[in-house]
């Protein structure tokens, strides 16, 4: 009999130690959620991240040095390369109507500087 007492008392243990890590996973879940819900209104609330701009620079076809700059692109545009060079939003609209530097096709830093 001292058997079975013994193992009614293991598995009350077990069960005991089972709800307090349900409960636990519950507080997490919580909390977890509670920040998910927090994230999600300060993506809705916060303004966009200002947008940057970088200028592609030509090759020339032997050392790799800068022959001059080639275009404007956004500061994510894929087609800018890796010669680059950043800028602040008043430099890349002088480069474009200044100093006759094309603007990308693809990304269209002029219509995000007002230019068109």
């Amino acid at each position: 009999m001292s058997e079975k007492v013994s193992r009614l008392q293991h598995l009350r243990s077990v069960r005991a130690w089972l709800l307090w890590q349900l409960r636990r996973t519950d507080d997490t879940i919580a909390e977890l959620e509670r920040q998910e819900a927090a994230a999600t209104r300060a993506a809705r609330t916060s303004p966009p991240a200002p947008r940057g701009w970088k200028l592609a620079m030509r090759r020339t076809g032997g050392g790799g040095t800068s022959a001059g700059p080639d275009a404007v692109h956004t500061d994510d545009c894929g087609l800018a390369g890796k010669n680059t060079k950043p800028l602040a939003r008043e430099q890349a609209l002088r480069a474009i109507t200044e100093d006759g530097v094309t603007a990308c096709p693809y990304c269209r830093p002029d219509t995000d500087l007002g230019v068109l």
